[in-house]
């Protein structure tokens, strides 16, 4: 009986030790390489004051100035956050899956892992400092990691990692690391409109020299009913086209900030008052028929006694939700407000179409 315990004992031993090694060798964090895990310098992203993205003559630089950051590219403009802290997140938590070596040039070249060769694609190079300007962490960005396909199955698309130079090493990470352009545009906060699914009244004026004339208007008595038509008189508004309008501008709309535009001329003017207090008044100058795209900007307030009450609300809740409200008018107002955007084209011809239900006939 004492034998018969002890093998099922060791058996219980084997078996635990077996998916202890399953889970560590398992895992691509995990698995072995030629060089140490700890190959990668390491860097607090709370460090980081400067980010340079370059490739060839592309390039986009980003400085902490006065605890926001500002793309220099864009005459010192926010740069967004969002995008930014996600990407210093994925350097400082990066690891790679293993190290190429040997690692002639050949492979580095066929891995786009080379500079200063014009007759080669180059990686992207991309630099963190610290304040001082001493150097945090630098990683060149070569061409993408594909798993070859099973027999028989289409080859993938997209990429499952990426092969990457630090230092004089290569290694393979699986991050492909998508949010990093050397382009400017790539880092400026798009613009779009929040929360629309609380407008209350819509208003689109067409401006002629100067002056303004009403295109259309809809109101509703809350966000639980369906819009009415102001104007024209004597019309039914169609919601879906209001919809639609909605859908376009809550969704990123710009492709750029635009730099070389001292003051905007607009052709197009659109309101919106939501019952969050918000308060979005887009103004829109034709870019001309030859452009691909038109300028914009757009202008946010907020007004807490414009907030619409929920029943039941307390005033502890309320003034909860206010902080909420104001913290989002601070985050939209900065980056919009006072800027002139390139948006596409679709966003005035959308709005110049009148939300009219069509009598059937």
């Amino acid at each position: 009986m004492n034998r018969r315990i002890l093998i099922l004992a060791l058996l219980l031993i084997l078996l635990t030790g077996g998916a202890v090694c399953a889970l560590y060798y398992g895992n691509p964090a995990f698995r072995s390489y030629s060089g140490s895990m700890n190959s990668f310098p390491a860097f607090k992203p709370s460090e980081v004051a400067s980010i340079s993205v370059v490739w060839r003559n592309v390039q986009s630089n980003m400085i902490l100035k006065d605890g926001r950051w500002v793309l220099i590219e864009r005459n010192h403009a926010p740069a967004s956050v969002p995008r930014i802290s996600a990407f210093l997140q994925s350097l400082a938590t990066l690891a790679p899956v293993k190290e190429l070596t040997p690692c002639p040039e050949s492979i580095r070249r066929s891995l786009h892992l080379i500079e200063n060769d014009p007759s080669a694609i180059p990686g992207i190079r991309v630099t963190l400092r610290n304040k001082n300007g001493k150097e945090l962490f630098e990683i060149l960005l070569g061409k993408g990691h594909f798993v070859r396909p099973e027999p028989g199955s289409m080859p993938s698309s997209a990429p499952e990692g990426r092969y990457v130079k630090v230092g004089d090493r290569v290694y393979l990470i699986p991050v492909v690391f998508e949010n990093c352009h050397p382009v400017p545009a790539a880092w400026v906060e798009p613009l779009r409109m929040y929360e629309l699914r609380k407008a209350l009244r819509m208003t689109v004026w067409q401006i002629d020299s100067g002056k303004r004339s009403l295109l259309w208007t809809c109101v509703r008595k809350s966000t639980a009913h369906p819009f009415m038509l102001g104007f024209p008189v004597g019309q039914k508004a169609d919601n879906r086209i209001l919809s639609g309008i909605a859908e376009k501008l809550s969704k990123p709309f710009s492709m750029d900030m635009a730099v070389d535009v001292n003051r905007l001329k607009p052709s197009l003017q659109l309101q919106i008052h939501c019952a969050d207090g918000f308060t979005y008044r887009l103004d829109i100058a034709d870019g001309g028929k030859t452009a691909d795209f038109d300028h914009a900007s757009l202008h946010v307030s907020f007004k807490r006694e414009n907030v619409v009450s929920i029943p039941g609300e307390t005033p502890q809740r309320k003034e909860q939700r206010y902080a909420v409200l104001e913290k989002r008018f601070a985050f939209e107002s900065g980056y919009y407000n006072g800027r002139i955007f390139m948006i596409r084209k679709d966003i005035a011809s959308a709005l110049r179409i009148l939300p009219v239900q069509q009598s059937d006939k």
